[in-house]
This record gives C-alpha cells, structure tokens and sequence, in this order.
C-alpha cells in the first residue's frame, strides 16, 4: 500500500480538481452573454499510480487541461450557409428596391403606362381629319410630350439600373477593405494561439475570438478553413490563401480596362499591395461580395440590356416609318443624329459603321420647288459593303448628275455626321429608305439616341412641330404615317414573336420572378442557419441551469475531498502524537 503522505497528496489533488472545476463553471456562469464564448470544462485525468509490493495503488487526479465544448464541423456547416444566406439576402435587398421601381400598380406614373400614353397619342392624332387643324397641333404637341416623357422614364430607369449597379461595385471594394482586415486580425491570432498552445494549454478565449471573425468573414465571402497541428489554421477564397498560419494575403480592387469602370478583386502578399497580383474576382461566389457581384455583372445588366433592346427597338420601328413619312413643311436642311468613328471606311466595317445595321438597297430623296411641288426624284443606291460616309455624301451632291453639285447637296457635319440640304427655293423629304441608312444615321428620325441611357425626341421636331412625319405622301388630311407608328403598339418588333408592350410585360415579370426566387432560397438559407446555430449553441452554448448543477456536483466532491484530508490527518496525528508514547 502507498505512503500515509502519499494518501494525502491523493486527497489534495481531489481538492485542486474540484477547485479547478468550480472555478471553470463561474467563469462559464459569467460568459453567459458573451458574444461567441463557447463553454469549457477541465479535462481530469488519473494520476500516475504507485506501484508495491501489495499492487497498484492511485495517486489522485491531475487537470490535464481546460478545453472547449464545440463542433468544429458543424460550425463549418454554419459558415457555408451562412455564406449562402448573405449572398440571397444580399441580392434580394436589391431586387425588392428594383421591383419597387419598375411596381407600376402604385400610382400607374411608371414606364408601361407612359408608353400606353405615347402610343395613344400617336393613335389619337392619326384619327385627326386634317393635318392642318389647330385639334392636329395640340395632338401633334401631344404626341411630342407623351414621347418624350416616354423617353425621359426609359432614361431614369437605366439611371436607376445604373445606380445599383454602381452601389454593388462600391460595396464590394469596402467588403474587399474589411476582409483585408478580417484576415489580417485572423494572422495576428494564429501566432498568440501557436504561442499558448505550444505550452501545452489550449488557448480557449483566442480561439472564440478568432471563431467570430471567421463567423464574420463567412458572411462577405465563401472560405474554406483547415486547422494546423499547432492550432493555427489557414482560409482559403477558391484556392487562394487569405491567410496561413501567421501570414495573410491582401486583396486589392481594380478598375481594368474594358470592364465599364466596375472593380476586379486581385490577390497578392501584403508586399505587393501597389501590384494587381492575381484576378480572384470569380472565386468570390457565395457571401455578400458573392451576391453584389451577381447583381452587378448579371442580374442588374440583363435588365439594362433589356432596356436598351426595348428603346432600340422603339427607336428603330419609329424612326423607320418618320424618316420616309413627311410633315406639313418640307425639309431645307437636316443633320443626323449618328456619326461614324471614321468616314472613309466602308459601313460594314466596325470603323465606319452607324449604330444599327445597313444593308444594300436605294434611298430615295423627292425635290419640291417653291410652290411644293415635286421636281425630281433621286435614287442613292448603298452598299454597306463598299458605301463610306463620304461616298454616300458625294453621291448624294452629285446625284443629278450637275458636276458641280446639285440640287441637294451634303457635307459631312460635327462627330462624322451626315448633313443634308437644298438649295434656296427649294425643299425635300424622303419618299423611301429600303437601305436602312435614314434609320441608322438617325436622318430625319422622330427619336434621338441609340439606346436606353440616351433616348429622346428629335430637337428638329420639338423645335418645329411641322416637321412631324404624320403623312405618307404629303397630302392634306393624310394621316397614314401616324398610323402607322399607332400600329406599332400591335406589331411583333421583337426575335422572341413579342409587342413592345409584351416585351415590357416580360421584363417586369422577370424582375418579379427574379425576387421571388431570392425571397425563397433567402427564406431557406435563415431556416437552416437558424437551426443549425441552435444545435451548436446546444453544444457549446452556456446553459445555467446545467454550470449551476455542476458547481454543487463540484462543491460535493470539493466537501469530499477536504473530509478525506480530514481523516488522513486525523491518521497522521494518531500515529505522530497517539503512538510516540508507546515506548516510554
């Protein structure tokens, strides 16, 4: 059998483990509120035995550490859907204020019922008897208001896409910022961890501490953690490092060439912040960079594209039918509202060509004198394939076959535009355009501008309503081009068999099916990151009821420990004192 004092060290090391654990489960008691503290215990084991000639005999219990009570899979579980959780919430945050704008049964003020109005216009004034009438001035000055309030809607509403898109682009550059932080707090940790834990104890409140900013970086991106033997751990974006063990790798955003001012995420050492280093942008699929990347370079720009098919379109179909049509007054002069980037290649030719295709056919130009009648028809036949800005302007001078010039004359004008006019006493119009050029150069077309950001109506006919193209042939009560541009609300002008009114329908109806989808996954993702931080918290969650239970099971073997020193020393005391007298 062991040493009387050896039995007493048995009973004191009972009394230093239940102390232990009494003072582990206040600490617990008094974290109960603390952000990210995961609970612990004392981890006890049996004291190395001695061995006797009688057997084997304990020596009590020694604290071998205190750990933490955690799940460290399920806690990287949580991470992942929390990471999925912030990029649905994200890009639902921004297509509820999308949905808000284009929501068109508040007030019906929005872009639908403006083209409904402009259309109506145009529909009303081709019902008018003549073109002549004081009632066909007030719905021709109609009709300029509804288009351009139209065009002023189509304007604001690719600013307001614009806009979005822009606020993505910035949130990712701060997001960049606070991962670069996140990540370099995270190194910083990684060495006090190593430095406590190669002592042989486990640095508990490090490691909640650095479980936050994980917590933290899992919401701004997707990240992937594996943990050292010394208690450090790495985190990858993809396969690039944010940071190993004690080092960390800044991420820097980057406007490049060619990507309509939005950021590109680069990864590079601290050493080589003022370099791109590597384009990462693509690793960034999950967390809120994850979600603003996605507003930014698909959802919100396949609405703009959207936009802008929907005023090309319109700008096309109208501006078809206005520039062969003819208004009460006849044209002296006219300037396109489309160059070319050089005039002296051919159309076909990205350098020399407008911002919608031409093809080869004739466009027609009718001459009227003073007293407005036809005096000659001049036939310019196009072939993009050869046909340049001048050619076509030389064609044009030279038409009538007058080697110094003709009739009609043209020049080429301000940004490789085409100007067209007559001598004095003479006017013209355009009978046909079976080319496409009139459309394309934007010649004598009712709208101004290519697409969506820059829409608008014609400054020739606001500035002069009688050049509005209202007849097909000039005379008098002659309203067959206006209804014609009232006919394009019906008509199929779209690839997909679709009306300019559908087509709009469609779009809104994405944004719509666009947000319901989110809504659903968002209303997913807080499900499962809802029930998978309970079951964590179960686990290393502080519970009162529980740390108040064990601190009497403690105090019980504290009581217990200190009665077993009691009688050890009552043993002592018999045999120093009861049996020194013995032998006297």
């Amino acid at each position: 059998m062991g040493n009387i004092l050896g039995i007493l060290g048995t009973g004191v090391s009972g009394l230093f483990a239940a102390q232990a654990q009494i003072d582990v489960a206040g600490n617990n008691i008094t974290n109960v509120n603390t952000e990210g503290y995961s609970r612990q215990r004392v981890s006890l084991v049996t004291s190395s035995s001695q061995v006797t000639q009688y057997g084997v005999f304990g020596r009590g219990v020694t604290i071998e550490n205190i750990v933490q009570i955690y799940d460290s899979v399920l806690a990287n579980t949580i991470r992942n859907e929390t990471s999925d959780l912030a990029y649905y919430t994200t890009t639902q945050d921004a297509l509820t204020n999308i949905e808000i704008y284009f929501n068109e049964l508040e007030d019906g003020s929005g872009l639908g019922e403006a083209m409904s109005e402009y259309f109506a216009a145009w529909s009303d004034l081709a019902n008018t008897a003549t073109d002549q009438s004081d009632e066909a001035l007030i719905k021709k000055q109609t009709v300029v208001e509804k288009a351009d309030l139209l065009a002023e809607k189509i304007r604001a509403s690719y600013t307001a896409m614009e806009q979005v898109k822009q606020q993505s682009n910035k949130n990712v550059k701060d997001y960049v910022g606070e991962i670069n932080t996140i990540s370099q707090n995270i190194s910083y940790l990684n060495s006090q961890i190593a430095m406590v834990e190669a002592t042989g104890q486990m640095a508990n409140d490090l490691r909640d501490k650095r479980e936050i900013l994980l917590n933290d970086l899992s919401e701004l991106t997707n990240v992937s953690v594996v943990e050292r033997t010394s208690g450090q751990i790495a985190v990858y974006v993809g396969g690039n490092a944010l940071v190993d063990e004690g080092a960390y790798y800044q991420l820097r955003t980057a406007q490049t060439s060619g990507s309509d001012n939005d950021f590109s995420i680069f990864w590079g050492t601290p050493s080589s912040v003022d370099k791109l280093g590597v384009d990462v942008t693509e690793s960034f699929s999950s967390g809120k960079i994850g979600g603003e990347l996605t507003i930014r370079d698909s959802v919100v720009q396949s609405y703009m594209d959207s936009l802008n098919d929907l005023a090309a379109t319109l700008i096309v179909k109208t501006n078809e039918l206005h520039s062969v049509g003819q208004g009460s007054d006849k044209l002296t002069q006219i300037t396109s509202s489309s160059g070319v980037k050089n005039a002296s290649y051919p159309l076909s030719d990205p350098a020399g060509a407008l911002p919608s295709a031409v093809t080869a056919g004739v466009m027609r130009i009718t001459i009227y004198d003073s007293d407005g009648k036809v005096v000659d028809n001049l036939d310019i036949e196009i072939d993009p394939k050869v046909d340049t800005m001048n050619s076509i302007i030389s064609k044009i001078s030279y038409a009538d076959g007058n080697p110094n010039g003709g009739i009609i004359q043209a020049s080429l004008s301000q940004n490789n535009t085409i100007k067209i006019y007559s001598e004095s006493g003479y006017s013209f119009s355009f009978a046909e355009d079976t080319s496409g050029f009139l459309t394309a150069s934007g010649t004598y077309g009712f709208f101004s501008g290519e697409n969506a950001s820059n829409i608008g109506v014609s400054s020739l006919i606001k500035e002069n309503i009688s050049y509005l193209a209202t007849s097909k042939s000039g005379a008098v009560g002659d309203n067959q081009n206006a209804k014609a541009i009232a006919d394009l609300k019906g008509s199929k002008v779209f690839s997909q068999n679709v009306t300019l009114d559908e087509y709009y329908a469609l779009f809104v109806g994405k944004i719509a099916t666009d947000k319901s989808t989110a809504d659903t996954y968002a209303t997913t993702k807080l499900h499962l990151v809802t029930e998978y931080s309970k079951k964590l918290e179960s686990i290393k969650g502080v519970s009162l009821d529980e740390e108040m239970a064990e601190i009497i099971r403690f105090q019980r073997a504290y009581e217990a420990s200190a009665r077993f020193i009691n009688v050890v020393d009552e043993m002592i005391d018999k045999i120093v004192n009861g049996l020194g007298t013995g032998g006297r």
